[in-house]
């Protein structure tokens, strides 16, 4: 019976040598297809390295997530002055579009928050964190409601979601499936009490039946190198990206901004 393996890709975040580490694995392990989950955007230095990495490969979705979000929120001129974590957010926006240029900062700005595809007779939803939302947070351990709500308006058995930096499966009532393959590029958030700095993504196996396989993958990738380049190519909030990668644990709260903040203009004064 024909099989068919797809690599499900999240949570990238300009994070090249994770992605790269990723790819050659899937490769590896003879991936068919891709599927691309969102946020491919922001915090590292190489969105645009990673976009074009992902789009060798025609994958079978791009969607909106909350850090493409951003961009859309940029281009419509939309205020990043009220919270000292949305003034970061501005400038790693600017950094981006630098490398990004017009027309592939807007497409990334202007992609679905939805997709559906078909592999034989298994229907998918594919979307960032909700069908209705880029940044509404659905954990693990969510109750139950929350999972079978993805599933009020869609003919789909299987829903393939990201943002939460968690690996995960879970099931509705009426037994769909739901597959969060975790992140390539980032570590899990405040809550995460173990710390974990390998790249994240999933393999499925679906053939005429259904989802016959789903395997969770952890691959240890250069971190040394992807801070190296982040500093050749003057990523803002550097010592915040570097810390995250080495410690494992997503690192990008208030507390450390501001320390990121103070550390830059004394630098400045000092001519460092």
């Amino acid at each position: 019976m024909e099989r068919v393996r797809i690599a499900i890709i999240s949570d990238v975040h300009g994070n090249v040598e994770a992605l790269k580490a990723v790819l050659q694995d899937a490769a590896n392990e003879k991936a068919d297809k891709y599927i691309a989950v969102g946020d491919i955007a922001l915090k590292g230095p190489g969105t645009d390295i990673c976009l074009a990495l992902l789009e060798e490969l025609s994958p079978l979705t791009f969607v909106l997530g909350n850090h493409e979000q951003v961009y859309k929120d940029f281009l419509d001129g939309k205020s990043f002055d009220h919270s000292i974590k949305r003034q970061m957010i501005k400038q790693l926006v600017e950094y981006d579009y630098l490398f990004l240029g017009e027309e592939k900062f807007r497409y990334l700005a202007t992609l679905p928050k939805k997709v559906s595809i078909q592999i034989f007779d298994t229907k998918i939803d594919v979307f960032h964190a909700m069908p209705n939302s880029v940044s509404f947070p659905i954990y693990p351990t969510q109750e139950q409601m929350y999972f079978d709500e993805m599933f009020m308006q869609t003919e789909a058995s299987v829903a393939i979601n990201g943002h939460v930096h968690r690996q995960s499966l879970r099931r509705t009532e009426d037994d769909q499936l739901i597959i969060n393959p975790g992140s390539v590029g980032l570590p899990g958030g405040k809550n995460s009490r173990k710390k974990d700095n390998l790249a994240q993504y999933a393999l499925i196996d679906i053939d005429e039946t259904g989802v016959v396989d789903v395997h969770f993958k952890k691959v240890a990738y250069d971190i040394e190198a992807e801070i190296a380049f982040a500093r050749k190519r003057g990523l803002p909030f550097i010592d915040i990206y570097e810390e995250t990668l080495r410690k494992g644990q997503y690192l990008y709260i208030d507390s450390q901004i501001e320390r990121s903040i103070r550390k830059s203009k004394e630098d400045n004064q000092n001519g460092v």
